[in-house]
């Protein structure tokens, strides 16, 4: 009788040994096949991330050739013959040259652009030249209603009597250039996002063509 007690005990601590020992093999199989999920998942984002960068990569060459084409065909374009006024008043319109006996800084922009684009150049502008707002070298050209043209962002707005005269317009970022008695845009400047002290280091640049000013 005790000789099947013992045979029986080893039959059952037998199989829970063997139990245990698949349990445990399931076990690592199921922890390997987890790490190698993980790996897969890693492998994954890295690539999704490497895709992202690409795509993004590519938008911004895109966006960076569009403008520098933009800034080439622009550049010396001449404003001869055109027709301006100052704020709301239309009734006061005059040749452009009338303006600009000593070169000016044209500052551009339009309700269509990003305000923080725009505040960035109005910074970089207070930093470099303090008292802009009174400064009759530095000019803004904004298209928006006309209701406020003639106190944006303290000063008054230079409309073209006809907008087709002034191709900038059509630009999608803020932008800023030299005008002199050529009368043609010099030096044009469009705005990156991405690398705002370029902007302070182009009015630097642009601050040596101006006249002092001392208003």
């Amino acid at each position: 009788m005790k000789t099947w007690h013992v045979i029986l005990i080893s039959i059952v601590v037998g199989s829970l040994l063997a139990l245990n020992i698949r349990l445990m093999h399931i076990n690592r199989q199921e922890r390997k096949a987890r790490e190698q999920d993980k790996l897969l998942v890693e492998t994954l984002n890295r690539e999704l991330n490497k895709t992202s960068y690409l795509r993004e990569f590519e938008y911004l060459y895109n966006a960076s050739k569009e403008l520098t084409v933009f800034r080439l065909q622009h550049e010396l374009y001449s404003l001869t013959n055109s027709k301006v006024y100052f704020g709301t008043d239309k009734s006061r319109i005059f040749p452009i040259e009338n303006l600009v006996k000593r070169p000016k800084l044209i500052f551009g922009s339009s309700q269509n652009m990003c305000s923080p684009c725009i505040y960035a150049v109005l910074d970089k502008l207070k930093e470099v030249f303090p008292g802009y707002a009174g400064n009759e070298n530095i000019l803004f050209v904004a298209d928006i209603e006309q209701r406020l043209k003639d106190n944006y962002h303290h000063k008054q707005v230079l409309g073209f009597h006809r907008e087709e005269d002034f191709p900038l317009y059509s630009l999608g970022m803020p932008y800023l250039f030299v005008l002199d008695r050529d009368l043609a845009i010099k030096m044009l400047y469009i705005t990156d996002k991405t690398s705002p002290d370029l902007t302070g280091e182009y009015l630097k640049a642009a601050g040596k063509h101006l006249p002092v000013w001392e208003g």
